[in-house]
């Protein structure tokens, strides 16, 4: 009686552990019923950047050192995908660790990235681009929670980053090159999409890791809401983003606290600090910005011919170029008294 009730116990938590480990695979995949009532995920503003930022960098899978299969366009990916079928695709398959082997190497996507690759492949894999008022990209963006990166994340680039012995064209330390999207983007690891805590460039600029926080001393680090900022454009895709039409607000008062200042911080204080001011030039606050926008050089304020690149000054910054609304909220900001407000 005993070995019978024994044996019934170890086929009922045999049924168990079968039943739970069906329901944990199951939910490991997206199930095809209901697919057409999700959100269209979109290829050029979220799956193409995964594979470009993941798979599609030197040394791997970018068309030159690996031509099996390119991380690099729409063409080239889809040889290796089945639209509709991702269990049945090399490319998804392989991300989950198919053949004894895990793509990236050593660092398996989050499980974010590879369920949108996931819901792309299983709704056609189409070379589609998103709808640009949800999703960051080039054209009208009016989402105000979306970090763009011409507007927001390229001016801190510019100021603490790629400027002169540090990480311009000419002076690349470390072998890092941090000017534009492009070489924001091209090591393995430095930009994760979606996933701020594995992007080693925001490891670095928040708790500085094994080679200490950048900006170096005795520049000064980059502020809360700088960090912030990068953080949650990581965290949205980190796509090269370009939507002029989000930021520019050029109607009414132009205040310095919200709208010149912020400017200030993200495009000058990395050269123009109060701690190692580049040029002699220090704006670190409200009265030494105004010194510049009160100087006249042949009619116009110094501040302005800078940022503005005229003949005649020093172009600030010295690499890449302010986006023209920027330059337009701090000439109106002069024209209407220079205030502290």
């Amino acid at each position: 009686m005993f070995m019978k009730r024994f044996a019934t116990l170890i086929f009922l938590l045999a049924v168990i552990v079968i039943s739970f480990v069906l329901a944990e695979l199951q939910s490991c995949h997206l199930d095809p019923v209901g697919i057409d009532k999700l959100k269209a995920v979109c290829f050029n503003t979220e799956i193409l950047p995964i594979f470009k930022n993941s798979c599609g960098i030197s040394g791997c899978h970018d068309g030159v050192n690996r031509k099996v299969f390119v991380a690099t366009s729409y063409e080239s990916i889809m040889k290796d995908v089945k639209p509709g079928n991702a269990k049945g695709s090399l490319v998804y398959k392989v991300l989950g660790r198919a053949y004894g082997k895990i793509m990236p190497p050593n660092r398996q996507l989050p499980i974010e990235q590879r369920m949108l690759i996931e819901i792309w492949i299983q709704q056609g894999a189409q070379n589609t681009t998103c709808d640009t008022a949800q999703i960051p990209g080039p054209g009208p963006v009016t989402n105000k929670d979306t970090i763009c990166f011409t507007q927001n994340i390229l001016p801190i680039l510019t100021s603490s980053c790629g400027i002169t012995g540090c990480h311009d064209a000419a002076s690349h330390r470390g072998g890092y090159v941090l000017i534009n999207y492009t070489t924001l983007t091209q090591h393995q690891g430095d930009i994760v999409p979606f996933n701020p805590n594995s992007s080693h460039i925001y490891q670095v600029i928040t708790t500085g890791g094994e080679e200490g926080i950048m900006p170096p001393p005795p520049k000064s680090p980059l502020t809360s809401q700088q960090t912030e900022t990068f953080r949650k454009w990581i965290a949205q895709g980190a796509s090269n983003s370009d939507c002029p039409l989000l930021s520019c607000d050029t109607t009414g008062t132009i205040l310095f606290s919200t709208q010149v200042w912020p400017i200030v911080q993200n495009s000058c204080l990395g050269c123009h600090n109060g701690t190692s001011p580049s040029g002699g030039v220090n704006l670190s606050n409200y009265q030494n910005v105004k010194v510049y926008a009160d100087n006249i050089r042949n009619g116009i304020p110094v501040i302005d011919g800078a940022i503005s690149q005229m003949t005649g000054f020093f172009a600030m910054p010295p690499s890449g170029k302010l986006d023209k609304c920027l330059i337009r909220k701090i000439e109106l900001w002069i024209q209407q008294g220079k205030l502290n407000n």
